[in-house]
């Protein structure tokens, strides 16, 4: 599993990104962030953004923001929510037939997911969910479970 930071090797770069091997959990299967991580033997190589200065072989850590993951659920639950809410509730202070205000709804949400699918695109090319990688000054992030061992 992921925790809050952990710390790799820098074994690629490519621009603003980096590929970062750390060791395998338990329960690598289940975390969260499968998408970016990959199981490569007995360690994960996870894609990350980095810091300039960053160079392969580098000892790096990684934090997870929680930033990223919170504004995406409210983009997609909430707002699929509240923007067709929004509409009908205008479209019924204006006196529009109940046929206008379902196509006036339906408009809406259809245009809102266009806009979540442009955002996500351009938020992709950008790395801005991804985790950063900061240069580490050598010291060793130890998880709770595995000072209790």
């Amino acid at each position: 599993m992921i925790k809050e930071k952990e710390q790799g090797e820098v074994i690629d770069t490519e621009g603003n990104l980096v590929r970062v091997r750390m060791s395998t959990h338990g329960v690598c299967g289940t975390c969260g962030h499968k998408a970016i991580c990959f199981l490569t033997g007995d360690h994960r190589v996870l894609i990350a953004r980095a810091e300039p200065g960053i160079h392969e072989g580098d000892l790096v850590s990684i934090d997870f923001p929680s930033g990223p993951s919170i504004i995406s659920s409210l983009l997609i639950f909430v707002g699929s929510v509240f923007v067709p809410l929004l509409v009908w509730l205008v479209a019924e202070f204006a006196g529009a037939p109940l046929l206008l205000k379902v196509v006036s709804v339906v408009g809406a949400l259809v245009i809102y997911w266009v806009f979540l699918v442009a955002l996500n695109r351009r938020l992709k090319r950008s790395g801005w969910f991804l985790p950063r990688a900061y240069k580490s000054a050598g010291e060793v992030i130890i998880d709770a479970r595995e000072q209790v061992e």
